[in-house]
């Protein structure tokens, strides 16, 4: 038996240890013995407060007038010098008002009745994927399937050409994951990315992607259309256009935030219906369990492990005093497993009440802008793999990112038994 963790030996800065497991013996202590804990950094006084209990996250994410995005950014631990924050800043990474006034003018395309319009585009793409997995015999999850739903859609929504997706994948990935040596051609961390670290998320990637973007930006400035990269191009915020570096770094975070996160869930997602695989037999008996069943991938799946805040004054998360200008980070998928609110919480359970994971956030104005497309997304995944497949099996061990932001699987190769209809 291995020895028991103790909280000195807690260490969330080691991408090593999401590589090897999914460490919910990690977070299962923390939410026990420090819910609201003090982590320390790799400088003297350089620590964070890691929170991984529910009620807390809600508590966060939902004060943001206290717990600032802007202040330092969000989507990574580390302090960021206020040139390279500036230098790499997207909306994501900005407070009310600002924020609510980027958010709005993009929110109308990602209401549920807006991407409804997307379903039947989505399901025959994911109908034709899953046909030719089915017809191979084995595949590779991940990049064969779960990349390209999302990319295809959101190439429809932006309106990027179809020419360019594949290549947008990769570049996306170098830049999200730039963790994982067998992702990322420089590694976050390394002196070689320093060279890098005023272009968006710090990574080389992004000067191609940038630089692939930049003339559809201009195609849409010089001609509007009806499509989501039309309103970046031409939107103004605080009375102005968006400068050029707003214009690359938004661009960038769409075309990360609408692939990565959303593939994980559904490669995360595949792989809890084969460790589950009555699941399978029950959504077939009984379609009204969707809804809910969709809503328990998304929690045990939860494809981001966490976010960071700041907070702007001297506050209290339950009863831990946290200083002004300190950082707290959100560990979202911990939240998901939290026995408090998801009795029995490692366990599967289709009929679970719906949406109340914190997959996509849990209220605040920082929940999830593409939720409502990513839940469809996954959905019609699921429902047309219970229609085709009888069996899922796995052909090799799963191979998971090395990164402590993406919750995520590098590789996944099954084989899928077709029905006999």
């Amino acid at each position: 038996m291995a020895p028991e963790l103790a909280l000195d030996q807690v260490d969330l800065l080691d991408h090593d240890l999401f590589a090897d497991r999914e460490p919910w013996d990690v977070f299962d202590l923390l939410r026990r013995e420090a819910p609201v804990y003090w982590h320390p950094g790799p400088e003297e006084g350089d620590g964070f407060w890691c929170v991984t209990r529910y009620d807390d996250l809600v508590h966060v994410l939902k004060n943001a007038r206290i717990f600032s995005s802007e202040a330092n950014g969000s989507a990574q631990i580390e302090w960021m010098e206020p040139d390279v924050l500036e230098a790499r800043r997207n909306f994501m990474e900005t407070d009310a008002p600002r924020h609510t006034a980027w958010r709005r003018q993009f929110a109308r395309s990602f209401t549920p009745r807006a991407v409804a319009e997307y379903g039947e585009f989505l399901r025959e793409v994911t109908a034709t994927l899953l046909d030719e997995a089915i017809d191979r015999g084995e595949v590779e999850f991940v990049h064969d399937v779960a990349a390209v739903v999302p990319i295809r859609a959101l190439g429809h929504i932006l309106g990027v050409p179809d020419d360019l997706l594949g290549r947008l994948v990769q570049l996306g990935d170098r830049m999200i994951v730039a963790t994982d040596p067998e992702i990322a051609h420089v590694l976050a961390g390394s002196a070689e990315a320093e060279a890098y670290k005023y272009l968006p998320f710090g990574s080389e990637a992004a000067a191609e992607l940038c630089e692939l973007g930049r003339p559809l930006i201009a195609d849409r400035q010089a001609c509007p259309r009806d499509d989501v990269l039309s309103i970046l191009a031409n939107m103004e915020v605080d009375g102005r256009p968006l400068s050029p570096v707003e214009l690359d770094n938004n661009f960038a975070l769409f075309i990360v935030a609408g692939n990565e996160t959303t593939r994980q869930g559904m490669a995360l997602g595949l792989l809890k219906l084969i460790e589950n695989p009555w699941a399978l037999d029950e959504l077939r008996a009984d379609p009204s369990l969707y809804p809910t069943a969709i809503d328990e991938l998304l929690r045990l799946a939860s494809p981001v492990w966490h976010f960071r805040r700041t907070a702007t004054e001297d506050t209290m998360i339950g009863d831990v005093k946290v200083g002004k200008g300190e950082r707290v980070v959100v560990w979202f998928a911990a939240a998901n497993r939290d026995p408090e609110v998801f009795p029995d919480p490692d366990r599967m359970v289709l009929t679970r009440k719906r949406d109340e994971h914190a997959a996509f956030g849990r209220g605040g104005p920082h929940f999830c802008i593409g939720a409502h497309l990513a839940r469809l997304e996954i959905a019609i995944m699921v429902e047309e793999l219970v229609k085709r497949v009888d069996k899922i099996e796995l052909m090799a061990p799963p191979r998971r990112l090395r990164s402590n932001f993406t919750n995520g699987l590098k590789e996944l190769r099954v084989r899928f038994t077709p029905r006999d209809v």
